[in-house]
């Protein structure tokens, strides 16, 4: 019986759903017709379809609770986040090198590079005062794979005031629905950046969002298969490799070397911080995955490939392949969508691929988890990868 009032089940759905019927029942049909109307009556009518408009907004946010896996149970809705500093760890495959030392970066800058306010895709949306790290957004087309999405770039405050110096990448990845905007305001992952730097936890870093999720496509970042009627298949593995970072390197001061890329990803976009690094060791050392799955998990009408293609089968890419790439993960335990997937994965990972996964009892699958995961994630990198190092 318990398990009927969980806080995903349908039963609670359900039984919130015939109370808030019940009440409006009562208060359309039942109080109106009572005999002896008084203010009373008037009184209590009026308190049933305020009862009415609470049930109506708990119900709805049952609902999309139970749609989104934001909260997999009671434990998750009232955990604390303050107290989610009880963290648990484990390492698969490789355990990576820790406090290494930072490496040398001899590289120099053309002149698009040097002069970012030239730059016809940005420049004149640069605050060449700023003395701080800056967000800017722009629409970037691909001709490889033959789609456009819209990108955000974060720039740190040096960028700009020192012409010569070329930084490592962070490339992130949102959820599904989500937006850059999560990067750029809720989180603010440049200030994630900037505190880890004047902890001395990392090197400056520049972050780029590609908006692969954009309204209600949901791309999984995969090179689709199969195509949906009225929309579009996606291109977005090929956007990415082989639009996306040939642009960073041919217009941004980044190092050139796999070690110095990782990707970043919560939800949806976890599945894409793990899935690069594993299929484009070349391109990607590393990736951050915040409540991420291991396999695709498509939206209905947008079944982009067989779920079972091994093209996109990590486990088997993890087992067979092994690439060089290490993985942070973060998580909570009770978190229906990400954990199972995690547990399916892990016992696959063998050297050289490492997979630290870090994780919480409980917490849900929101940012309250995320963003102490980015910053756990942040001061990883900067302890296993030379590029990142401080």
């Amino acid at each position: 019986m318990a398990d009927f009032f969980e806080l995903t089940s349908w039963g609670l759905v359900g039984t919130v759903a015939a109370v808030t019927a019940a009440v409006f029942a009562a208060a359309v049909v039942v109080i109106p017709r009572m005999r002896r109307r008084s203010l009373r009556t008037h009184l209590a009518q009026a308190v049933s379809l305020l009862l009415v408009s609470v049930l109506v907004l708990l119900s709805t946010g049952l609902l999309l609770n139970k749609q989104n896996n934001w909260f997999s149970s009671w434990a998750d809705l009232f955990a604390d986040p303050s107290a989610i500093g009880n963290v648990s760890s484990q390492v698969y495959g490789s355990t990576p090198a820790a406090d290494v030392t930072p490496a040398e970066v001899s590289q120099q800058a053309s002149d698009l590079q040097a002069h970012p306010a030239s730059n016809p895709d940005f420049g004149s949306r640069l605050d060449q005062d700023a003395q701080q790290g800056q967000y800017l957004s722009f629409s970037l087309p691909g001709s490889q794979s033959g789609q456009t999405y819209d990108v955000t770039l974060w720039l740190p405050a040096s960028y700009l005031q020192h012409p010569d110096r070329f930084y490592p990448v962070v490339l992130g990845f949102t959820g599904f629905p989500g937006s850059p905007d999560t990067y750029s305001e809720s989180v603010d992952y440049g200030q994630r950046i900037e505190d880890a730097v004047a902890a001395g936890k990392m090197r400056e870093a520049i972050m780029v969002i590609p908006d692969v999720f954009p309204g209600t496509y949901d791309s999984e970042c995969v090179d689709g298969t199969k195509s949906q009627d009225g929309v579009e298949t996606p291109r977005v593995e090929t956007y990415v490799t082989r639009d996306l970072v040939p642009w960073v390197e041919n217009n941004l001061r980044v190092i050139n070397s796999p070690g110095a890329w990782s990707t970043e990803g919560y939800s949806a976009g976890g599945w894409c911080a793990a899935m690069l690094p594993l299929r484009h060791p070349d391109l990607f050392g590393s990736g951050m995955v915040q409540s991420g799955y291991f396999s695709p998990i498509y939206s209905e009408g947008q079944e982009w490939t067989d779920p079972k293609d091994p093209k996109y089968d990590l486990a088997r890419i993890a087992s067979t392949e092994k690439p060089a790439v290490n993985l942070h993960y973060f998580s909570s335990e009770a978190d229906s969508l990400s954990w199972p997937s995690l547990e399916a994965f892990r016992g696959s990972v063998f050297p050289p691929t490492s997979l630290t996964a870090e994780y919480v009892p409980a917490g849900g699958h929101t940012l309250d988890v995320w963003i102490p995961g980015m910053e756990r994630g942040l001061e990883w990198l900067g302890s296993t990868s030379p590029y990142f190092a401080p």
